[in-house]
């Protein structure tokens, strides 16, 4: 009885490491563009009546680990001399197409052939056998990150973070593909990027909670100010937008 519920916690606790790492805080004007391997944009949210140290906690969807997420603000001040609009150029998805199996494979040695050993007659067998198609795939994946680190915009000294993450606690390998496009830095703003990359339905449906975003923003800005001025005419012009695909 000891032994199974060691194993469980186990199980749990490599659970628990994988959505820690996962798990982001984003400031009040933060969104997360995601996309499918096919180039299907969302847009998402943290945590909107939940805050931890003042900013709001996000976790992406634990059952799709293969696609990437793009961290994107969108303006809540108003510029002095208004900047020329960068538009931002996603990566291409082929890197990523390559590491998605890959991280399949190493989700099905932890939680599949490990537990498959923890709780089945199968024993230390089917453990030694999640744990070599593990640290296999791991080092196939970290090689081809290595190669394409160009191509992923990642620097020498951050594929070796990445490995030495992934290597240590194998949950956080489960991240790679998260933990890549993370570091993307994208320089458009999130409205735009979003009305440009995501499907017109799509968009259409993110709209409202665009604008409850920018409305939360209102509540907090004291009246009159020209930030306020700003964003109730930026909130203007998105009700308007939202009225329009009605």
């Amino acid at each position: 009885m000891i032994a199974l519920h060691a194993e469980i916690l186990l199980l749990a606790a490599m659970v628990g490491l994988y959505l820690y790492d996962s798990a982001r805080l984003l400031h009040a004007n933060e969104g997360v563009l995601a996309a499918t391997l096919g180039g299907r944009w969302s847009l998402h949210f943290g945590a909107e009546h939940y805050t931890l140290r003042g900013k709001e906690p996000f976790v992406p969807n634990p059952l799709l680990p293969h696609r990437p997420v793009f961290p994107m603000r969108w303006k809540q001040q108003v510029d002095a001399a208004p900047k020329p609009a960068q538009r931002w150029t996603p990566p291409h998805f082929g890197p990523y197409k390559v590491l998605a199996p890959l991280v399949w494979l190493m989700a099905l040695a932890l939680f599949g052939l490990i537990p498959a050993g923890l709780f089945s007659r199968y024993g230390n067998l089917a453990v030694a056998a999640g744990i070599l198609l593990f640290y296999s795939t791991a080092l196939v994946a970290l090689a081809y990150v290595w190669f394409k680190r160009r191509a992923l915009q990642l620097s020498p000294r951050q594929v070796a973070s990445l490995a030495f993450e992934s290597l240590t606690c194998p949950p956080f390998a489960l991240n790679l593909v998260r933990h890549i496009s993370w570091k993307a830095a994208p320089t458009d703003e999130m409205v735009s990027a979003s009305r440009r990359l995501m499907r017109k339905d799509d968009w259409a449906a993110t709209l409202p909670f665009v604008i409850k975003r920018i409305d939360n923003a209102i509540a907090w800005e004291n009246e009159g100010t020209p930030r306020a001025q700003a964003l109730a005419e930026y909130q203007a012009s998105l009700t308007h937008e939202l009225a329009s695909h009605s």
